[in-house]
């Protein structure tokens, strides 16, 4: 009987290591899942803080976009006035160029008219 004992003991002993070994077990897994859910979070205020900075850096990627297309725009506008400015002054120059050589043609017609107009008159007279 005193082995039988032996081996109930025995078989005590061997439940009560499995039940250390089975709370120690589980003291980890909680331990294990504390660390996971520790890390979940940090990762998460990780990634929050890096979409705030992608954000931040995406706004100002497009706002230096839209200024660099304002400035263009205005560069544009300028050169385009320029244009206007000067093709404004050709047209000028040669509309004044125009009315210079029509004064000089009509006071060549008005010369000529009056000439005739003198021929006549002393023409007529000398045949009277």
């Amino acid at each position: 009987m005193l082995f039988l004992g032996n081996i109930v003991e025995i078989e005590n002993k061997k439940q009560d290591n499995m039940l250390e070994v089975l709370n120690i077990v589980k003291e980890n897994q909680q331990e294990a899942k504390k660390i996971i859910n520790n890390a979940s979070i940090e990762a998460e205020k990780i990634k929050q803080g890096l979409l705030i900075k992608s954000e931040a850096a995406n706004e100002e990627a497009f706002l230096s976009e839209i200024d660099k297309a304002e400035k263009r725009a205005d560069e544009l506008q300028k050169s385009s006035s320029l244009g206007i400015d000067q093709e404004i002054k050709q047209i000028l120059s040669k509309a004044e160029q125009q009315a210079k050589e029509i004064e000089i043609k009509a006071k060549a017609n008005h010369e000529k008219a009056v000439n005739d107009v003198l021929d006549m008159i002393f023409n007529r007279s000398e045949k009277k």
